[in-house]
Formats: structure tokens, C-alpha cells, sequence
């Protein structure tokens, strides 16, 4: 074949052999993970209807921990499948995700078995999710022909939950973190149980989205010392923990258990005047946090994308490190946070070198 019957492709030199032509990509968009979100985006990203979506999160989280508990998984599968399935939540506004609390919780705890090797099969988990719904019913085996459309259904999810979660698979959890401190301190058995129970109930929260696992740890023995009236002196600066950022949490599950305590672990054991007096307390001591020490943050003016806005055509990079995310959004003419663009035509010139010079 002679030179001259190649074809041209867009990716062939051009005539000019000391050109180098880098040809347009239409349509390209980059999502970098993002393991945390501010308070404020995540307040974006909330749905209209905030009341009917909290319900939908608080019993598709119930759901994952009654089939976890069936199945026997650890806490860190479970963590990890209410995580996946908050971004799922806060990222997807169709209505089926935000209306349906069943299938989709299902399939963020399938996902969750792969990523904390606790595997598995779709339908072990749907069989287990079937015969809780249907009590008096006779109890089905995985290969039950019932199990048919609502596999096909959760096995499409699961794509959907990879992309909300940017293929990411660094999980990190409060619970090592909890025995830890429960040593450190030298809290009794007991103590530690019901902060082990606290631990769990916070990931019913999105507080796990804003906060590092060694805070929700913080935030859950804290949490138990309150409601046990157990006095702990916590050093936040020798744990690298933000005393303002602890409190939230503590203020997030204070409100969980005061609006919907039969949906927790911890809830029923106390009354629910414990946990007003305890928001009540926290309120003052949030209150004196900020006209003393607190300190003003410069909020991230970050603008985020819910999946549905992204639109289905073009090409999607899904990336970890932000600078290279930074480099190639530097390359596309779409948006700085790599919304749809195209990517710009750059041309070098090569300059020729002799082959002596490279001696």
C-alpha cells in the first residue's frame, strides 16, 4: 500500500509534518468525585418538597437496615449503601427515585456489597426484600420467577448509583473510629453501645455527605454522653475536629430523633422531652460558640449539577484527582466546574531536530 492510499482520518497528521493538530471532542463532560459537599450545596440540591423526601430517605435507610439485618451484613455495608443511596436521592429528581424508597435502596445496598466485598447476588437481596414486604406470605428462594422485572430494574440503577458517586469507591466510616475514642475516654460498655447505636443512626442523616468519619464518631459519643448525662471533655484541637463542625452533627441528629424517633435505633429508648432539653442546650452552646470562638468560612461558591440537567448525549469523564480535572477543564470551552463544552483546537508547532543534536 503506497503512501498516498491512506485514508484521512481526524486523528491523521496534517500535510505539515511539523504540526501537530488536536481535533475537537463535541459535547465532553468531566465530573470529579466529590467525597464531601458543603451545606450549601447540598442545601441546593434539595428537593421542593423536603418534607415528603425526608420520608422516602428515613424508610428506604429503614428498609436497607432490616435487610442488612436478615442477611447478616457489617455496619460498613450499610453505611456505605445510605450514602450511595442520599446521592442517589439528592442527584436524581425523577420522581420515581424521590417517590420510591424500595428498589432503589435495594440496589444501593447490591452496590454496597461489591464495594465492601460483602458480595452478594441481586437476588439473594431482592428475595430477602421480598419475603420482609410479604410476612404471611410463603417465603421465596432467589430463583423465583417474581424476582424477574424488579432484577432488570435494579441492575439498571446500578449504573445510575456509579455515576451520582462518580465511580468512587474511598469509603471511610465512623465506627473504628468510635471504638478508638470509646478507649481514649474510658467510657463503660454501655456507654459505648448506645454510641455504637448512634453511629449507625447518623448515617440517616446527610450528615455523612459534609462531614469526615472521626467527626461523625465524635459527634455520636458526644450525642450519647448527652442523653446519658455522662460528662466528657473532648479535646477537638489534639483530634483535628472542628468543634462548631461536631455540634451540627449533634444538631442534625437531635433533630432526627425529636421529629421521627420510631424510624431510629435510639429514638424509642428515650422520652422526647430528653431530646428537646438537649437541642435546647445545644442551641445555647452553639450560640456562645459563635459570638466567641467561632470563626466565619469563606463559603465555596461551587455550582453542582443534578443528573438529570447533564442530559444524556456527549461523552462523560469521571475523575479523582483535581488537578487534573483542572488541566483538562482548561482544554474544554464548557464551564469551569466542566459542564457541556468542546474541547478547544490546539496546534503545536515541532520544531525539527537533527539527529546529531541528540547525541
Amino acid at each position: 500500500m503506497t503512501p498516498s492510499s491512506h485514508t484521512a482520518t481526524p486523528f491523521s497528521p496534517s500535510s505539515n509534518p511539523t504540526t501537530v493538530e488536536a481535533y475537537s471532542f463535541s459535547n465532553t463532560y468531566i465530573q470529579r468525585s466529590r467525597p464531601y459537599l458543603t451545606t450549601a450545596q447540598i442545601d441546593t440540591l434539595r428537593p421542593s418538597d423536603e418534607a415528603r423526601t425526608i420520608q422516602t430517605r428515613l424508610a428506604a435507610c429503614q428498609w436497607i437496615v432490616q435487610i442488612s439485618r436478615v442477611l447478616q451484613f457489617p455496619v460498613r455495608t450499610v453505611a456505605t449503601a445510605m450514602i450511595l443511596y442520599h446521592r442517589l436521592l439528592l442527584f436524581n429528581k425523577t420522581p420515581y427515585f424521590q417517590e420510591t424508597p424500595t428498589d432503589p435502596s435495594v440496589a444501593a445496598l447490591f452496590v454496597a456489597c461489591k464495594i465492601e466485598d460483602t458480595l452478594k447476588k441481586s437476588r439473594e437481596i431482592l428475595a430477602a426484600s421480598y419475603n420482609l414486604r410479604h410476612p404471611n406470605a410463603e417465603p421465596i428462594n432467589p430463583d423465583s420467577a417474581l424476582l424477574e422485572e424488579t432484577t432488570k430494574r435494579v441492575i439498571g440503577m446500578e449504573r445510575t448509583i456509579l455515576e451520582t458517586s462518580s465511580f468512587d469507591f474511598r469509603n471511610r466510616h465512623a465506627q473504628p473510629f468510635l471504638i478508638k475514642f470509646c478507649r481514649l475516654y474510658e467510657v463503660g460498655s454501655r456507654l459505648a453501645h448506645r454510641a455504637w447505636e448512634v453511629s449507625v443512626d447518623v448515617y440517616r442523616t446527610l450528615s455523612p455527605l459534609r462531614s469526615t468519619p472521626h467527626a461523625l464518631a465524635l459527634a455520636s459519643l458526644e450525642t450519647a454522653c448527652r442523653l446519658e448525662n455522662y460528662p466528657i471533655r473532648i479535646m477537638y484541637e489534639d483530634l483535628e475536629a472542628s468543634r462548631d463542625d461536631v455540634l451540627s452533627i449533634i444538631d442534625d441528629l437531635l433533630e432526627l430523633y425529636t421529629n421521627y424517633s420510631t424510624q431510629t435505633t435510639v429514638g424509642p429508648k428515650y422520652q422526647g422531652t430528653a431530646y428537646l432539653n438537649a437541642r435546647i442546650e445545644l442551641n445555647r452552646e452553639r450560640k456562645r460558640l459563635a459570638n466567641g470562638h467561632g470563626h466565619a468560612r469563606t463559603p465555596i461558591s461551587l455550582q453542582l449539577q443534578n443528573m438529570s440537567d447533564r442530559g444524556n448525549s456527549g461523552t462523560i469523564r469521571f475523575m479523582i484527582d483535581p488537578e487534573r480535572e483542572s488541566k483538562e477543564c482548561g482544554m474544554l470551552d464548557g464551564a469551569a466546574d466542566g459542564g457541556m463544552g468542546t474541547a478547544k483546537v490546539v496546534k503545536c508547532v515541532l520544531t525539527p531536530t537533527s539527529p546529531w543534536s541528540q547525541r
